[in-house]
């Protein structure tokens, strides 16, 4: 049986023991993080009301590189993306540099037009569509994105729960840096645990697989230790990976050679329990100080590893 994981507020009450410098920042976000991670519990019913399904995995777009999402609009969804506008932006004004943007985005997310185009431009990774909707609402690009992804992520991680199979049950079906459902890139990634079969202890598995964590749908995948996932370069020598000397709590960031991207990377056979990623990502922004000091580049711009 997988083990369960910590709670956001578990997460970062562990980062904030271990890294007390961290705490203002992990107190700031604390909030956001939390009702982020209730809300598709709270969506579910509205969602299966709405009658809108995740469309049925095709291996042949997969080879082609195809998201479930690809080509997709989120019409439909506009009274879960309203629920979670409701919930989150509140809690997103108490962020350093956001208050003064709260009105417009809130009139921007009561546009029932503007905020499924924007939703589905998310989607699509337009950025000059997005600019535009930014500049119409008179709302910073790189704020309506951060406000996007909070209202969005919770609507696609109620309808990316839907899907009828676990993405680790089919290793095989999809080989790419970004996530199968939504086609975002991974905030951070993991290897998993030693598994131990309850029923025979002399099969176990020694565990180190790698999985990414989308950052907007909370989809999980394998992915090859070796490869790049923005570049898609693989072998001896792509991927190095930068780590603090002593007790890392399998703390790493994994960069690659070729064009210098990183993600933050924890190997969980280093740790006692199982964190919630989302938090972790935050709370590993110091491993993100490091990476921006050797000209490293996100794999997925952040609010807080933008240096």
């Amino acid at each position: 049986m997988a083990e369960s994981r910590q709670t956001v507020s578990e997460t970062l009450a562990g980062i904030a023991e271990r890294r007390p410098v961290l705490a203002p920042v992990l107190n700031a976000f604390a909030p956001l993080l939390e009702a982020r991670a209730a809300l598709p519990e709270k969506l579910a019913p509205m969602l299966e009301k709405s009658g809108f399904v995740l469309p049925p995995w095709q291996q042949e777009r997969a080879q082609q590189g195809a998201p479930l999402l690809a080509g997709v609009s989120l019409n439909g969804l506009f009274p879960l993306l309203r629920a979670s506008a409701d919930a989150l932006l509140p809690l997103l004004g108490r962020l350093p540099g956001m208050a003064e943007h709260t009105e417009a985005l809130t009139a921007f997310f009561d546009r029932e037009d503007m905020c499924l185009r924007a939703a589905d431009t998310l989607l699509t990774g337009h950025d000059t569509a997005l600019a535009e909707a930014a500049e119409q609402s008179n709302i910073p690009p790189a704020v309506l994105l951060f406000a996007l992804e909070t209202v969005v992520g919770p609507v696609l991680r109620t309808l990316a729960a839907t899907y009828d199979a676990p993405w680790d049950e089919r290793p095989a079906s999809w080989m790419q840096g970004f996530c199968p459902v939504c086609g975002s890139y991974p905030s951070i990634g993991y290897l998993d645990k030693r598994v131990f079969d309850e029923k025979n202890a002399f099969l176990a598995g020694g565990g180190g697989k790698k999985h990414l964590h989308c950052s907007l749908c909370g989809t999980e995948w394998h992915f090859r230790r070796g490869a790049c996932p923005s570049c898609g370069w693989e072998g001896s020598g792509v991927m190095e990976f930068l780590r603090e000397s002593g007790n890392s709590r399998g703390e790493r960031i994994d960069w690659c050679t070729k064009c210098k991207s990183y993600c933050p990377v924890v190997d969980l056979r280093e740790r006692d329990g199982t964190p919630d990623m989302d938090a972790l990502a935050l709370g590993m922004m110091h491993m993100d100080i490091v990476a921006a000091q050797k000209g490293l580049i996100p794999l997925k711009p952040s609010f807080w590893n933008q240096f």
